[in-house]
């Protein structure tokens, strides 16, 4: 049997940091302990702690002496604000219908841009996947998205049909073996070109919002790229952001008196 080359102690890092960013692990929650770990994973203590400091060295988690592990997500000074997951930015709207228009390959110099921010050394062969948001009203969006060839390469034949009735990131994380674990966002205002106008049902030059996305798997490798075009009369993005207070809370001197008997956080276990 062909032995896995990822470390024990990297994948139990990377299921970890998997629930930190999905909100299964809370910010300011303690994190299982050695003991849980190893019962989980079947690991033994070294591997299961090797892991945690994985998290702790990432800066996604942090060691206070005698009370735990907690999650962090950000260095304790940092004041910076922050969407809650990569869930919050896919397109909520019940009314809304997903529309595949194709799906096909880019020749060699068919998109520079696109091939340097995928990290591809030319577009030859980046997949392109072209889609549309409907609303009974009328589309509210339009996106085309770019996916490197070594992962084009690992998609089934019958993509496109499953994608008519699944989301494009996690079947890409299904079948491409990767799992986007950050994205970046650029959101600018643009006027249509002839093209989106049509698939918008706009005149050409009408505003439109263009939210350009990249995401990246947990080694900072970038796996794909977006543009989203937006018709903002018809549909408004909404991202819920929130300050890092979880280190305040953790760095809070517990309380004198009866509220002491209510800690915040469960004690650590031997």
């Amino acid at each position: 049997m062909r032995r896995d080359p990822v470390p024990a102690y990297y994948r139990i890092y990377q299921v970890l940091s998997e629930r930190i960013a999905t909100g299964a692990y809370r910010l300011g929650s303690q994190l299982p302990t050695d003991a849980e770990l190893m019962a989980e994973f079947g690991v033994s203590r070294h591997t299961a702690r090797s892991a945690v400091e994985e998290l702790v060295s990432r800066k996604l988690a942090r060691r206070f002496p005698g009370r735990g592990t907690f999650v962090l997500e950000s260095e304790p000074e940092s004041r910076d604000w922050s969407a809650r997951a990569l869930e919050d930015l896919r397109i909520h709207d019940p009314d809304a219908r997903f529309e595949l228009h194709g799906i096909d390959r880019l020749p060699q110099h068919g998109d520079d841009r696109v091939a340097a921010l995928l990290q591809a050394p030319s577009s030859r062969g980046i997949l392109r996947i072209s889609w549309s948001r409907v609303r009974p009203t009328g589309p509210i969006a339009f996106c085309k998205a770019y996916l490197p060839p070594g992962l084009a390469e690992r998609l089934p034949a019958d993509i496109a049909e499953q994608m008519r009735s699944a989301q494009v990131i996690p079947l890409i994380e299904k079948y491409c073996g990767v799992q986007a674990f950050r994205v970046q966002q650029a959101s600018s205002a643009i006027a249509a070109d002839a093209e989106i106008a049509k698939r918008l049902k706009v005149e050409s030059g009408a505003p439109l919002l263009l939210l350009q996305r990249t995401y990246f798997d947990v080694e900072g490798v970038a796996i794909y790229y977006s543009d989203l075009y937006v018709r903002s009369d018809r549909f408004v993005p909404r991202i819920e952001l929130f300050r890092h207070r979880q280190q305040v809370d953790l760095a809070r001197p517990m309380p004198a008196g009866p509220a002491a008997a209510t800690p915040n956080h469960r004690s650590v276990r031997s």
